[in-house]
């Protein structure tokens, strides 16, 4: 049996080496260099753009702009459908058309012969810009009569989200004002710096009227059919390669405005053009996240249990680009309270435009946001009630006897057990004699602290009327020698997955693992797929691959069952072998050579010839029929995680060093254990960075103030932890296996965690952590604050 088996990614040494093929490797004969001109202000009317100087250089071969574009019919009109909810949608322009909404919009782009050229000529690009009031933050775009993002609508409210379960209204009017609490709390603005830019490189063949796009993106298929609208071709008109990536987080699910750019340049010139992100251009115009504020007021009893909660979120979400983040707040939203019993809740949200730049998808996608706020509030309410904060968490948990269980939201979680996840962290901790620990550090001038997070972490999103529908499709054939093959539609940007999806079709086979190779990320070569998001690959990908694998076990066994004259039903598959109870035994070679070569003879006698099959797989607790069943929910598998951690604050200066970091994780069944840890492992380091040093910062007016990794602060070696992990395994009840999500795992319970030990480092100064991240300036405040 290979799954659960600890083995290595299959392309570590590949990467590690230096020799994978990254977009910016793949350079056709002949390729031309594209680069764009953005803005520099946050909102601002375009009265011309002047493009003489730049295309009367030699080395120009081509200057765009929304006109031009616009001109061709390329414009990205509203589409998808929202259950619960309308949001206000408008037509997109991959190079602004009539006005710029923030800093880093794309306004033109120039082809040029090489990077250097390029540069040179959006230098001599003149636009003539009339700036326009502008709106730095949600809180600003809310007040009345402020200037509107986008003209058509009446406000800047894109979306409202509110649901409502009891009352809670009643409930906390019937509660004595000792047992409520309220405040606000704030995640702020961060990017996923992914080590690889984002990148593609198109070229068109005239002659077959055929475009070839490598592309670092989590999504081929997808981006080939939005490419196809956008461009007005059809779907077989264009083949997308993903060579390797160097890492995506989200942030490189389709579609872009440079991509159709890009594409559009080289269908054009009938030349090959390449467009590479470079670093100052992401941090502005790549795609944020987060950048939520929530006003609470909960209520509870003498022991700690939570009576009534009314959140109110306001997201921030930037300005409407072609990127999908921004339902990201839905899911901050539709994730309270999650882990926790809560039978009056009231959540409202409203995603808010304003003039810093949009979302886009990252690891977390929203689940962060809804962990960090509850895990603050269950800490209020256990030290308003002097009680432990892990005993207050035991008293709100879901029990494993509920599930499934619906939550406010209508979502329906599918099993859990999060008391396991706790109880195992705090011995992974050493949480029982920390205090003795604590009293020693301090009585030595050390300000030692513990703490706790717990995070729930839902995967394989599965919109409706979306191309992120929920379903995947995989082929798995085999050589007249005998040699798998599997074609899947999921993608890997970096995680192994190919690796897991091999382990699973082996075991199915029976197959030698060496002998079964995975292709990905070729819509010319794989089945329609969807990609890489939402920690998918295997609940999904490899589902998917064990259908159609279970199609070739089964002719397999019968044909090499009649070679070895015996039942079907008698033989097993096992090291690449047929065998029989008798010991005799067969190889896949073998049998695959009768079933290629004699497909007419006697062992082939009512068995369909070939060995090749293409199998779907749709995830069950997806429900999109709510005016059928009046249910709906798009997660069909919920992971979860506790944290635990200890840290040290320095009180002089606020700077916190993080001396040990636990977390237990649920996912339930393991197909490659080796491939989750490395998962959370990377994970819970971005976790770390989002909680004490990274932030996306705007002033008032909507200009960024952090353009480089110098001023954005991200973890490195000296700021690695030592990290501890364990495993439990709830499995699901509606997935192959009892598998479900790891790849987002990990993220959202560092901050919570975190937070909560600093705290308790600082306990005697009553220090309360309301906004991440916990920089050393936003800690010394609070400890200032205290005194």
């Amino acid at each position: 049996m290979y799954i659960g088996e600890r083995v290595e990614g299959r392309n570590n040494r590949l990467v590690v080496a230096g020799a994978g093929t990254y977009v910016d490797d793949v350079r056709p004969e002949g390729c031309l260099v594209l680069a764009i001109l953005r803005s520099p202000h946050p909102h601002a009317r375009i009265r011309r753009i002047d493009v003489t100087a730049a295309e009367g250089r030699d080395d120009v071969e081509l200057v765009l702009t929304g006109e031009s574009l616009l001109a061709a019919g390329i414009a990205i009109p509203p589409s998808g459908s929202y259950a619960n909810f309308t949001p206000r949608m408008t037509v997109k322009h991959p190079l602004a058309v009539g006005k710029v909404r923030y800093v880093g919009e794309p306004v033109a782009a120039v082809v040029a012969h090489d990077l250097v050229g390029a540069r040179a000529a959006l230098d001599a690009l003149m636009v003539d810009y009339e700036v326009l009031p502008s709106v730095g933050n949600a809180l600003l775009a809310l007040e009345p009569g402020a200037p509107r993002v986008e003209d058509e609508w009446p406000d800047n409210v894109m979306v409202e989200y509110p649901f409502e379960k009891g009352d809670p209204a009643a409930v906390l009017g019937a509660t004595e004002p000792s047992r409520i609490r309220r405040g606000t709390l704030v995640c702020n603005r961060i990017a996923s710096t992914p080590l690889e830019g984002r990148g593609l490189v198109a070229d068109y063949d005239p002659h077959r009227r055929y475009l070839t796009c490598w592309a670092s993106t989590q999504s081929p298929h997808i981006l080939r059919t939005l490419l196809a609208g956008a461009l007005d071709l059809p779907d077989s008109s264009i083949r997308v390669i993903q060579p390797n990536v160097g890492g995506a987080f989200g942030g490189k699910i389709p579609m872009f405005p440079e991509d159709i750019v890009t594409a559009h340049a080289a269908i054009v010139l009938k030349r090959p053009v390449k467009w590479i992100e470079q670093r100052h251009e992401y941090l502005p115009a790549g795609g944020h996240s987060r950048d939520v504020r929530c006003d609470y007021e909960v209520a509870f009893a003498a022991d700690g249990r939570i009576t009534a909660l009314t959140t109110e979120l306001i997201a921030d979400i930037g300005a409407q680009s072609t990127f999908l983040g921004w339902l990201m707040a839905i899911v901050s939203a539709g994730c309270i309270p999650g882990s926790y019993k809560v039978d009056d809740v009231r959540v409202r949200l409203r995603c808010v435009v304003s003039n810093r730049g949009p979302w886009q998808a990252y690891r977390g996608y929203g689940k962060e946001v809804s962990a960090f706020f509850l895990e603050r509030i269950l800490d209020e309410v256990a030290d308003a009630v002097g009680r432990p904060r892990d005993e207050v968490r035991e008293r709100n948990f879901l029990t494993p006897d509920v599930f499934p269980y619906e939550q406010p939201s209508g979502w329906i979680t599918d099993s859990g057990d999060y008391s396991g996840t706790l109880a195992k962290v705090k011995d992974l901790i050493g949480w029982e004699g920390f205090a003795a620990r604590k009293a020693a550090a301090r009585a030595g001038g050390r300000r030692l602290g513990i703490g706790i997070g717990h995070e729930l972490t839902p995967e394989g999103s599965s919109r409706p009327d979306s191309l992120l529908s929920g379903t995947d499709s995989a082929t798995v054939k085999m050589s007249p020698h005998g040699d798998v093959t599997v074609l899947t539609g999921v993608t890997s940007p970096g995680t192994g997955n190919e690796t897991g999806i091999a382990q699973i079709v082996a075991d199915c086979l029976g197959a030698s693992l060496d002998r079964v190779r995975v292709v990905q990320g070729d819509t010319e070569l794989c089945p329609h797929g969807n990609g890489n998001y939402s920690s998918r690959s295997l609940t999904f990908g490899g589902s998917s691959a064990h259908l159609a694998a279970l199609v070739v076990h089964d002719k397999i066994r019968r044909v090499g069952a009649s070679m070895l004259d015996v039942a079907p039903g008698e033989v097993r598959l096992d090291g690449h072998r047929v065998i029989a109870p008798s010991g005799a035994e067969v190889g896949f070679g073998a049998v695959a050579a009768t079933i290629y070569r004699s497909p007419h003879a006697r062992h082939m006698e009512g068995v369909e010839p070939g060995l090749e099959v293409t199998r779907t797989f749709k995830m069950d607790n997806v429900h999109h029929q709510p005016e059928k069943d009046g249910r709906y929910n798009q997660y069909p598998t919920w992971s979860f995680s506790t944290a635990a951690c200890i840290v040290e604050v320095d009180e002089e200066t606020g700077v916190v060093r993080i001396e040990k970091f636990a977390l237990v994780h649920d996912s339930g069944m393991v197909v490659n254990p080796l491939l989750a840890e490395a998962q959370l492992h990377g994970a819970i380091t971005q976790g770390i960075g989002a909680s004490l040093y990274e932030e996306i910062r705007y002033d008032d007016a909507g200009l960024p103030q952090n353009l480089t990794l110098r001023e954005y602060t991200l973890p490195g070696m000296r700021e690695s932890v030592d990290i501890v992990l364990g495993h439990q395994s709830t499995p699901s009840p509606f997935t192959m296996m009892g598998m479900k999500g790891v790849g987002e795992s990990g993220i959202s319970a560092p901050a919570p965690a975190i937070a909560s030990a600093i705290e308790d480092a600082l306990s005697d100064l009553g220090v309360r952590l309301t906004e991440v991240p916990f920089t050393p300036a936003r800690v010394w405040a609070a400890i200032q604050e205290a005194r």
